[in-house]
């Protein structure tokens, strides 16, 4: 299957002009010099498969070479895409995701004026020509851009009824492309997305991503019309409500992957909207969490974060009654919530499938810690991240001292150490307690292993250079390391 990119830098081969495609060749890269004119389109028909991407994902600096690059590429991509879809009408994957441009405070690639011109080339008038389309990823794409609004994805669910994946909307810190209103991603809404759960009856995966004009009563339709889903993404998105939510879960009995991030409510209205419909002032309280654990009996992935939330909203009986009920669980990744240790006692007990934990400022001891990796024999990712660091105030230490409170020390490695006998990859962020000695007790695992061990990162926490290097020298599969922040630093 051919994958081809669009304004990405990668390992795969790079497509040069004039280039002329082997047969065999299995992936191909547009790179951000040479596809930035209308010169390079041919390669698109030439490179013709099932799939087609476009990133930009690194940030240039601000200097004018750079940013006159990415505004070329920014450019080209309408280009690119007319000429796809009038030459490759078999694709069947459009993945389109801008990462981090250019800030709006520094005035960048967005804010060109020959941007804010009225497009040549619609996104409606894609689906027209490339009707076999199954998954479709936009995100962090400007509407302006490609001219999108609802008209865009009501064309998209009566053209591409095959559709199967639905990614839509915008991602990234606080401080990215978008302008402070331009937060929340308004291009699609209600009607388009009903109109896609209607049309697109083999939908499986859908994920919304801070879509402010998306409410319950679309997540409903999907719910209602699309029972098969096995993918289930909610980030940040302030008019839904929990009734929505439990209605994907008592109809949608083949999850396999929920990924949730309750939204902050920023006005009143967005409150009285979900207390309308008889219900609390949260996304993910109590009742949605035990219909997911009496109805996703499959569930194979939860990821549920609180980061930036008012006040905490999931809490240790919600989340053991989801550990009771879905027994299948290979991965989870929390972060902010506020858990119990005998929670993590239950997670040992329950999970035992399970193979990637993530925790971020969660409540994990060394306790618990202890529990987890006694119980879950199969864990082979595990990743533990403390809160997160505060900026300093003026006049005080730029870098402010880790907390201390509530976290894994030393004495939590010792018992990865000597429990994970299938670790593959350990990373440790932020963490005042973690020193030599528990970098010391990780390097006097069995040989077996460390030589399974191939990723290690570290970040903010008190050990040093030649601590590490008694771990590293033991370690000959390591294929990733990544260290910052040792004391003293490199």
């Amino acid at each position: 299957m051919l994958l081809c990119k669009l304004g990405a830098e990668s390992a795969c081969p790079v497509v040069e002009r004039g280039f002329k495609p082997d047969p065999s060749l299995r992936q191909g890269t547009l790179s951000r010099r040479a596809a930035v004119c209308q010169d390079d389109l041919p390669l698109l028909a030439s490179l013709q498969g099932p799939q087609l991407q476009a990133n930009t994902d690194t940030v240039p600096l601000p200097d004018a070479d750079t940013m006159a690059g990415i505004i070329r590429t920014i450019q080209y991509l309408p280009q690119g895409l007319q000429y796809v879809a009038h030459h490759c009408k078999h694709l069947e994957e459009l993945s389109l995701r801008l990462s981090q441009v250019a800030s709006s405070k520094r005035g960048g690639a967005w804010d060109h004026p020959s941007l804010h011109k009225r497009p040549h080339f619609k996104l409606s008038q894609f689906w027209s020509h490339c009707t076999s389309l199954q998954s479709l990823t936009l995100v962090n794409v400007p509407s302006r851009l490609l001219g999108m609004d609802d008209s865009s994805f009501q064309a998209l669910a009566a053209q591409c009824p095959r559709l199967q994946h639905l990614c839509i909307g915008f991602e990234g810190s606080d401080e990215s492309i978008y302008q402070a209103d331009d937060y929340y991603c308004s291009v699609i809404s209600d009607a388009a997305l009903i109109e896609i759960a209607h049309n697109c009856h083999q939908l499986r995966s859908v994920e919304l991503l801070r879509c402010n004009q998306i409410t319950g009563q679309a997540i409903g339709q999907i719910a209602r019309m699309c029972p098969g889903l096995v993918n289930f993404k909610l980030h940040n998105c302030p008019k839904v409500s929990e009734r929505a939510i439990v209605q994907v879960f008592e109809r949608c009995h083949e999850l396999e992957v929920i990924d949730i991030v309750p939204a902050r409510w920023h006005a009143a209205q967005d409150l009285l909207l979900w207390q309308t419909d008889g219900w609390g002032r949260w996304q993910l309280g109590f009742h949605a969490l035990f219909t997911m654990a009496a109805n996703c009996p499959n569930l194979r992935e939860l990821t549920i974060s609180e980061e930036h939330l008012e006040e905490a909203v999931v809490d240790s009986l919600g989340i053991s009654t989801v550990l009771e009920g879905c027994r299948q669980l290979t991965k989870v990744a929390f972060t902010q919530l506020d858990i119990a240790e005998n929670v993590f006692e239950r997670m040992a007990r329950k999970t035992t499938q399970l193979q990637v934990l993530q925790m971020q400022d969660s409540g994990l001891t060394d306790l618990a810690l202890a529990a987890v990796v006694k119980g879950c024999q199969q864990l082979a990712y595990l990743s533990m991240q403390g809160p997160p660091l505060r900026p300093a105030r003026p006049g005080s230490d730029p870098h402010p001292p880790l907390s201390a409170a509530g976290t894994v020390t030393d004495a939590g490695l010792k018992a990865v150490a000597a429990h994970c006998s299938m670790l593959k990859g350990l990373s440790i962020t932020r963490n005042a307690c973690i020193t030599d000695k528990g970098v010391a007790s990780l390097a006097a695992a069995p040989a077996v292993v460390l030589q399974q061990l191939q990723e290690f990162a570290l970040d903010a926490v008190q050990c040093t250079w030649e601590g590490v290097q008694l771990l590293l020298k033991r370690c000959p599969g390591l294929q990733k390391l990544n260290l910052y922040g040792l004391h003293p630093c490199l």
